[in-house]
């Protein structure tokens, strides 16, 4: 029966689960491998990313959905950062400014692939000015 158990356990560890990878992804520097493939890298505190970050985003397929590189408060983007996005692994654009709480706010700019810009004032994720 202990045999049984311990295989179960060995088995579920390795199918389905995300893990720190490199250093300390609870309280420290650290990278954290998601069971999507999605990398975590940064520094973290209480379990989430918290200072300068780095993240590379896959959907469920395999696809790539989306990179950031900046600073986040407790697992949320707040202050500086670039984001890019990805549909199906097809380039979508690309986000470079502020943040607040998750969305884009202060000034900001959007590069399109073909060139196209939109540069101002964002509030909650929509350009205002």
């Amino acid at each position: 029966m202990k045999k049984t158990i311990l295989i179960f356990f060995l088995i579920l560890s390795t199918v389905g689960f995300g893990q720190c990878v490199d250093g300390n992804c609870e309280n420290g520097v650290g990278t954290y491998l998601w069971d999507d493939g999605s990398v975590s890298n940064g520094s973290w505190k209480d379990g989430n990313l918290n200072g300068i970050v780095q993240e590379i985003s896959y959907d469920k397929e395999g696809y790539l959905i989306g990179s950031f590189d900046g600073q986040m408060i407790m697992g949320v983007e707040n202050g500086w950062g670039i984001e890019t996005l990805y549909d199906n692994g097809i380039l979508l654009g690309t986000y470079v400014g502020n943040w607040r709480d998750g969305d884009y706010n202060g000034w900001g700019i959007w590069i399109e692939p073909d060139g196209y810009t939109e540069k101002g004032i964002y509030r909650n994720g929509e350009l205002i000015d």
